[in-house]
């Protein structure tokens, strides 16, 4: 399907919600598990218990 074709085709959308007026403890509380979610709870979590350093990183060292 070529989404640049304008011969009256249904035109392909992106969900996008504005999440500017939130914050970031209001987004990983939304309900479902929204990748969103899912990877600020990661951010959250990497932020108050480190984990391992990237291992590309330590052998760039």
């Amino acid at each position: 399907m070529d989404r640049t074709a304008e011969d009256g085709a249904d035109e392909w959308r992106s969900p996008m919600v504005d999440v500017s007026g939130m914050s970031l403890d209001e987004l990983a509380a939304q309900e479902g598990d929204s990748a969103l979610a899912h990877a600020l709870r990661r951010l959250s979590d990497e932020q108050t218990d480190p984990g391992e350093p990237i291992a590309g990183f330590n052998s760039a060292l």
